[in-house]
Formats: structure tokens, C-alpha cells, sequence
């Protein structure tokens, strides 16, 4: 064929089947070049054979700044893998025209194609990265921005919403005491209630006892309200008729100080029976006086009574 390979090949191993054997390895190249070329482009895709390393090589950022620049850098690496898998997609219709190309100069070709398409992959994969720094660095700000403006709004504002949720929820204790406090106190009035229907259904025989006792002591009383009336009234008239007499009693005695007078009596004969006159009717008053303040006080005392 041409190379050192198939001319291995195509050497016979013994001198009786010389004809038939190079016949043979003459529908061999295919076969092998098929089982050969696999491996050939694998070391042609494998990226440290043809490229710098410098070139090549995807330095990671060793200092993670947040979740969103590793998704971002995650997505890079997943771009530069979908891309070199396409270039591995791509490499069978080369693997075709190579083996029926025939030849180094195909090889040669399929490998300048490599090449380019190596080339061609780096500078759009540089593209990537300058894309993918560029989005760190908005992205870097953005965040700068964030923490530095945003950070104390948001401070503020989840210091009132801690503020708000906590009088919330004393104010929700609040109302479970209110309520609980309102349930207990309905359930109270409606045991009093019962009670006093159950005692005014069916009246306690103590309470009967006192209340009889309570009327007839009323009853007592009233009739000695009365009886004291009819007294008051007794005693007034017993004042006004001593009143009567005693007014009988100053002109009787008038009168006789007019008769000793024209009679020509002395005046200390006079004198005497004047004071003895005014002496029995002084003590007469002071006896009124005496009676009249002692019922004065049977009359006070029953209406404490009657109070009480």
C-alpha cells in the first residue's frame, strides 16, 4: 500500500501459499485501518496532545464568592464539554473519508481539520470565559450593591416584621385569655342561674322559716305603731287640757290677788300664796315634761326597730 504498515502485512509467512495470502491481506487495510483509527482520533481530541496546556486548561476560581458564580462556572464547564462533544459527533464523517481517502495525505488533511476545529473551539471557548468573567464581575457588583444598599433596608425591615409578628402574637395570647376568662364567666352566670331557678321552683323551708318570722315581726311592729299613735294623740290632748288648766289656774289666781287686794290682805301674806300657786303648777309641767320625753323615746326606738 505504500507505508511500512501494510507492507508488514502483506508479506507472506511461507513461500507455498504466497499468492493466496497476499490476496488475502489485500481486503485486510479496511479492517485494520477501521480498528486502528479510533484510537488515532482519540489521541487527536485529547486535548493535551495538541494544544498549550496554558491554552487549554480552565482555571476554576479556587475562592467560591457565592452560589451564583459556581452555577456560572458549573454552566462554562458544562458549555466546554457539550462543545467538544460535538466535535467528537462531528469526527465520524472524517473517520468515513479517511477510510476511503487511502492514503497519508488524507491523514494529513483529517488532521490539519483537527486542528482547525481544535483552534476554532479554544477561541470560542476564550470567548466563553471573557463572557462568563464579565457576568462574575456584574454579578460581583450587583451583590456589592445588594449588601451595601439593600442589606440595612432589609435589616430594618425584618426588625419590624419580628416586632410586628411579636405583637401579634401577644395580642393573639391576649385574646385566648380574654376568651377563656369570657368562657368562665358564662358558665358562671348560667350556674347562677340555675340556682336561683331551682330555688325560686322549689323555695328552701330556712328561708320560709325567716320570712314568716320577718312578717310577723312586721305585723308586731305595725300594731305597735298604732298603739303608740293613739297614745301620742292621748297625751297631746292631756297637754292641751293641762294647758286649759293651767291657764283656769293663772286667772283663778289673778282673780284672787284681786280679791285680797280690795280686801286690804298684807302683801306678804300675797306673796306667799303666789309662790305656792307657782310652785304647784311648775311641778305639774315638769311631770308633762317628763312624760311627754319618755314616750318621745318609746317612739324613736320603735322606728330603729321598724328601720332595722
Amino acid at each position: 500500500m505504500g507505508s511500512p504498515y501494510y507492507r508488514d502485512m502483506d508479506e507472506p509467512t511461507s513461500p507455498a501459499g504466497a499468492g493466496h495470502h497476499r490476496s488475502r491481506s489485500a481486503s485486510r487495510p479496511p479492517m485494520a485501518h477501521a480498528m486502528d483509527y479510533p484510537r488515532t482520533r482519540y489521541q487527536s481530541l485529547d486535548r493535551g496532545g495538541l494544544v498549550d496546556p496554558h491554552d487549554r486548561e480552565f482555571i476554576p476560581i479556587r475562592e467560591p464568592r457565592d452560589r451564583s458564580r459556581d452555577r456560572s462556572l458549573e454552566r462554562g464547564l458544562y458549555l466546554e464539554d457539550e462543545l467538544y462533544g460535538r466535535s467528537a459527533r462531528q469526527s465520524p464523517s472524517a473517520m468515513g473519508g479517511y477510510n476511503t481517502g487511502m492514503g497519508p495525505t488524507s491523514d494529513r488533511a483529517y488532521l490539519g481539520d483537527l486542528q482547525h476545529q481544535n483552534t476554532d473551539l479554544q477561541r470560542e471557548l476564550g470567548n466563553l470565559k471573557r463572557e462568563l468573567e464579565l457576568t462574575n464581575q456584574k454579578l460581583g457588583s450587583s451583590m456589592h450593591s445588594i449588601k451595601t444598599f439593600w442589606s440595612p433596608e432589609l435589616k430594618k425591615e425584618r426588625a419590624l416584621r419580628k416586632e410586628e409578628s411579636a405583637k401579634y402574637s401577644l395580642i393573639n395570647d391576649q385574646l385566648k385569655l380574654l376568651s377563656t376568662e369570657n368562657q368562665k364567666q358564662a358558665m358562671l352566670v348560667r350556674q347562677l342561674e340555675e340556682e336561683l331557678r331551682l330555688r325560686m321552683r322549689q323555695p328552701n323551708l330556712e328561708m320560709q322559716q325567716q320570712m314568716e318570722a320577718i312578717y310577723a315581726e312586721n305585723d308586731h311592729l305595725q300594731r305597735e305603731i298604732s298603739i303608740l299613735r293613739e297614745t301620742i294623740k292621748d297625751l297631746e290632748c292631756r297637754v292641751e287640757t293641762q294647758k286649759q288648766t293651767l291657764i283656769a289656774r293663772d286667772e283663778s289666781i289673778k282673780k284672787l290677788l284681786e280679791m285680797l287686794q280690795a280686801k286690804g290682805m298684807g302683801k306678804e301674806e300675797e306673796r306667799q300664796m303666789f309662790q305656792q300657786m307657782q310652785a304647784m303648777a311648775q311641778k305639774q309641767l315638769d311631770e308633762f315634761r317628763l312624760e311627754i320625753q319618755r314616750r318621745d323615746q318609746e317612739i324613736l326606738a320603735m322606728a330603729a326597730k321598724m328601720k332595722t
